[in-house]
């Protein structure tokens, strides 16, 4: 169920940014997508990482992050990463904070990842940047792990609130918090409608470059 709401906000919003440009509220709308996805990872890691899949888990996000990158690239015009690399990140810190080393070397680990994503979102963005890193790795710890919706809106506000201050992106994000309600809402009802691993996975490309095929098409 959060899987269908996150790649049908990700579709709108991105028919906002190819097709509708003058609409706002495709992109209003679109502002749930990235936590939804975050959600949708954090829980991919928890649950790989108790099967023992993890390994896999990882190899198709790289495997979509890269097949992504054109299309991607095409619709923001100026050379960016996808937001595969954000995932990649969030789950390296993941892997980190979950693993047997001691507490002091993991958090130098995890805050070195952190710093590493942060610089260079600096230099070459990435899709949401440290924002959507930090957004995934909140979902894990008080969603996932253990389901704290008051909680995570208060992060959510703190990481919006860092995302207009220091990232200077724009007011509108603000609706992204309000992901956090859905998700409440819908995780216990989630397994009621599936998404095949397939669909799931090659929607981000696919749909990315029917779009652009459209927005060729059309008259400008």
């Amino acid at each position: 169920m959060i899987k269908l709401l996150a790649l049908l906000t990700m579709l709108i919003d991105h028919l906002g940014v190819i097709l509708f440009k003058d609409i706002m509220i495709f992109r209003l709308i679109g502002r749930l997508a990235m936590p939804l996805y975050a959600y949708c990872i954090a829980r991919g890691f928890y649950f790989s990482k108790q099967h023992g899949t993890l390994k896999r888990y990882v190899s198709n996000i790289l495997a979509l992050t890269i097949i992504s990158e054109i299309p991607y690239s095409l619709i923001v015009q100026y050379p960016a990463i996808n937001i595969g690399f954000t995932w990649l990140s969030a789950i390296a810190i993941l892997f980190v904070l979950e693993s047997n080393m001691d507490r002091p070397k993991k958090y130098l680990a995890a805050w070195l990842i952190v710093l590493f994503s942060y610089s260079l979102d600096r230099i070459i963005s990435f899709d949401y940047g440290i924002y959507g890193v930090m957004t995934a790795v909140a979902m894990y710890y008080l969603m996932v792990k253990q389901e704290s919706p008051v909680m995570m809106f208060i992060v959510s506000m703190s990481l919006w609130i860092f995302y207009i201050l220091f990232m200077n992106r724009s007011f509108e994000q603000f609706y992204a918090v309000f992901a956090v309600l859905f998700i409440a809402f819908l995780s216990p009802i989630d397994d009621i409608v599936r998404i095949p691993k397939r669909v799931y996975y090659w929607f981000y490309p696919l749909h990315m470059i029917i779009l652009l095929l459209i927005g060729k098409m059309l008259p400008k």
